[in-house]
């Protein structure tokens, strides 16, 4: 009796064993792409896939034959998709329904997070952003894209006569450069499915020379965006990133005669943001700058502002997880009857938000990237 006692009690921890053992694998178990490990739900749709895409909605794909991979599709698979001529971002959904009709199927789906897709695992983007790795998207009258012989590798416009006010014979236009070249070092760590950690460290160099001249008095505010640049997509572990630049410049305020002014300013700014035990957390902003500028002329009361805006927005699979906004200005306040007639001054505004939604996380974060405005010329001769 003793020895059956005890061979049926190891026979139910050895059962129990392998149990525990399964729930863990079954756990654990899905496909292991680099660092990451993604859930066995996941479906990935690349060339194969693709090539026989017929159409594409915000809701549904159609496929005009079957593959291995089509075959595995199922109600509450997680489509990951790579990128084709059809999904230049790449796509991550949840399927909803699927049918296959005669030598068709249709796949309808919705939204999907990175969590439903990545069960486990360290996603790293490190990337410097070049002007080589961009491409044009759109730009206005009066910008020019700079070449590949420019010294600056980062991505930049010229600005030729560019108008930023026009009123009857009223005109008002700068001359120069706006140049951003951005780093962006980000690491999301997600533990059974959830997001534990987000730390993202972003520094922009900037170069903006902004040269104002109207021969006449102007007034209001405006702002164009002069250009507009897509990068070639990043795949990391099958993760689509694709970051995005709009470079905009304009004008606040009022000059009441004639004026010109230019003033140049190179800037290094670094923000730092983290997520870790449930809340997010922001590091003090770090920068430099130096700056030139020649006198202004300028005969009557001035109170300008000019500025050049640098919006960044980092999209996986189309969805915004991060986007900064930078706005750097010099202003101009003029005014004849005091001593000195004239100021300038420098300052930077912006801030750099990282988005809930794609992280699947309850709350984002929005950073303020602010450098207080100084004073840096004046008219007695500084």
């Amino acid at each position: 009796m003793i020895p059956r006692k005890i061979s049926l009690v190891g026979l139910i921890i050895l059962i129990a064993l392998l149990f525990q053992d399964c729930i863990r694998e079954e756990f654990h178990w899905g496909y292991q792409i680099g660092e990451i490990t993604y859930s066995r739900n996941a479906v990935f749709l690349n060339s194969e896939e693709l090539s026989l895409l017929k159409k594409s909605t915000s809701d549904s794909m159609i496929f005009s034959g079957l593959t291995s991979e089509l075959k595995k599709i199922t109600t509450n698979s997680i489509l990951v998709t790579g990128v084709s001529d059809s999904t230049p971002f790449g796509l991550l959904r949840k399927v909803t329904k699927v049918d296959v009709i005669d030598s068709s199927v249709i796949v309808l789906y919705k939204d999907a997070v990175l969590t439903d897709a990545i069960m486990e695992g360290t996603v790293r983007l490190h990337e410097k952003l070049l002007e080589k790795d961009f491409r044009l998207k759109s730009k206005v009258e009066g910008v020019l894209v700079e070449g590949p012989s420019k010294s600056f590798d980062g991505l930049a416009i010229t600005l030729d006569n560019f108008e930023i006010f026009h009123n009857g014979t009223a005109v008002a236009k700068l001359n120069g450069s706006i140049g951003i070249s951005p780093e962006i070092d980000m690491t999301i760590e997600i533990e059974a499915g959830e997001i534990k950690r987000v730390d993202l460290s972003t520094t922009l160099n900037r170069i903006d020379e902004l040269t104002l001249s109207s021969g006449s008095a102007f007034s209001g505010n405006n702002e164009i965006i002069g250009a507009e640049f897509i990068h070639c997509p990043i795949v990391i572990n099958d993760l689509v990133f694709v970051p995005e630049i709009k470079i905009s410049c304009g004008f606040s305020g009022m000059a009441a005669g004639g004026v010109s002014s230019g003033v140049r300013q190179d800037r290094v700014i670094t923000s730092n943001i983290s997520f870790e035990n449930g809340a997010w957390s922001e590091a003090p902003m770090i920068h430099t700058e130096s700056y030139d500028f020649s006198r202004p002329q300028v005969t009557d009361n001035s109170d300008l502002k000019i500025f050049s805006g640098i919006d960044i927005s980092m999209k996986l699979f189309n969805t915004p997880v991060q986007t900064i906004k930078s706005v750097g200005y010099y202003a101009l306040k003029a005014e004849k009857t005091s001593s000195p007639m004239w100021k300038l001054y420098t300052g930077s505004e912006g801030t750099d938000t990282v988005s809930a939604e794609i992280l699947g996380l309850a709350k984002g974060c929005s950073s303020e990237m602010v450098i207080e405005e100084s004073e840096i010329a004046s008219a007695d001769g500084n």
